[in-house]
């Protein structure tokens, strides 16, 4: 492991290529960006014209081999971009990003899900899992390195005994939370899910009018990230979010793992 942490920088300079993410809908005309997490204090862009917008990223390819997202450019009008104005800050806590029309997250974002799927996510997992399968005579998988979750559905009355249960234990009882929770499936966990082992995804939040958002890492992960209007002959053209730039790359030089 301390071998892995001290892996040195290559002298090879990164390189950096455009690609498309997909497209945004904004029927509305009011786009919401902020990480998922936070979508009760987004960057409002407003007054624009309903339709759907392109959105690139620009690409950053390590010779370590990690890629990561440097920069989002959303389109709303074609041209280039004159000048520029910063319009908010994007907090970011789950290194994502979405990008959703205010309408879409105001009828379809859920709080909570139609799924109660007990997981544990923590080193330890295995270990509390063995624990409440042989108190409670359930069944786990584990789903990763760190993840262990069950296979039957843990109801609300099941749920507050388990949570009973490992609070008779000293390493367990302060903070029960952290040790096992269940999960609903709500949009939060729907866009986790969708992101996994991915750096961009569109997630559908109602199937029958197919209304969805644009999920997106942010480079390295968490930070604040200003939001840049573009404008063309006065009006606005687009919106960039830049997640790697130079000062941030200046992080690297202390540590090159990053890089992988």
């Amino acid at each position: 492991m301390w071998n892995w942490l001290k892996r040195k920088r290559r002298p090879d300079a990164p390189t950096v290529h455009q690609t498309s993410l997909g497209e945004v809908r904004v029927p509305s005309g009011i786009l919401l960006l902020a990480d998922p997490m936070h979508l009760y204090d987004p960057v409002r862009i407003e007054t624009l014209r309903g339709g759907r917008f392109p959105v690139q990223a620009e690409l950053i390819h390590y010779p370590e081999g990690s890629v990561r997202i440097a920069k989002v450019r959303l389109t709303f009008r074609p041209g280039t971009p004159e000048s520029r104005q910063t319009l908010g800050t994007i907090g970011v806590d789950s290194a994502t990003v979405v990008a959703v029309d205010a309408d879409t997250y105001e009828q379809h974002w859920k709080e909570v899900g139609p799924e109660r799927i007990g997981h544990i996510g923590i080193p330890e997992h295995r270990k509390i899992a063995r624990l409440i399968e042989k108190r409670f005579g359930l069944k786990s998988r584990q789903v990763n390195v760190v993840v262990s979750e069950f296979e039957e559905p843990i109801s609300e009355e099941l749920e507050k005994e388990i949570q009973a249960y490992l609070q008779t234990f000293p390493e367990y009882a302060e903070h029960t939370f952290f040790y096992f929770r269940v999960k609903t499936m709500n949009t939060f966990e729907r866009i986790s899910e969708a992101m996994r082992e991915r750096r961009w995804a569109e997630v559908v939040l109602d199937e029958v009018s197919g209304a969805s958002l644009l999920a997106f890492s942010s480079g390295f992960g968490d930070g604040r990230y200003p939001v840049e209007g573009l404008y063309n002959s006065g009006e606005l053209a687009g919106v960039e979010v830049e997640f790697i730039g130079p000062a941030q790359d200046k992080i690297l030089e202390a540590f090159p793992i990053l890089r992988y």
